[in-house]
């Protein structure tokens, strides 16, 4: 009789700097952007990275389109998947999900906090693969993109 040992697979991940910062201090500068942050800052601390670190974990964030199933598994749901998948593989509580607006209409996207030179800053990022600015970071408003709520 054959026998065989599974063994749990080798994962990967890459290092880079982060940082922290106080829910209080995150949800002052989320409602500068003007986002509405319905059920509040869920965390005492945010944690987060530069580009350079983003810059090596958001290839892993982006989700094959084939996912997709209408009000099954939609936009929203790859939002939240990126949210969870990223906090879960990297420790980073900041790709948070958003919902707004892109020119088809309403949407789920994320919206993610990273540091440059002293400053805390924001992109936005496109989770499904099917989608045109997918696997690329971008401004907020960039491709008619308008985020409205947070969850974070």
């Amino acid at each position: 009789m054959s026998s065989f040992k599974v063994q749990t697979p080798i994962i990967h991940t890459p290092g880079f700097k982060t940082w922290r910062i106080s829910g209080n201090s995150l949800h002052r500068q989320l409602v500068k952007l003007d986002l509405k942050i319905p059920m509040g800052m869920l965390d005492s601390w945010y944690y987060f990275t530069d580009l350079d670190g983003w810059g090596k974990i958001l290839w892993d964030l982006v989700f094959n389109s084939s996912l997709y199933k209408t009000d099954k598994f939609d936009c929203e749901n790859y939002a939240l998947k990126a949210m969870n998948e990223c906090a879960e593989r990297y420790d980073l509580n900041t790709m948070a999900l958003v919902i707004g607006s892109i020119p088809q209409g309403r949407h789920g996207f994320n919206i993610f906090v990273y540091y440059d030179n002293a400053n805390v800053r924001f992109l936005l990022w496109e989770p499904n693969e099917g989608f045109p600015f997918s696997g690329s970071a971008f401004e907020i408003s960039e491709y008619g993109y308008e985020p409205e709520l947070v969850l974070i």
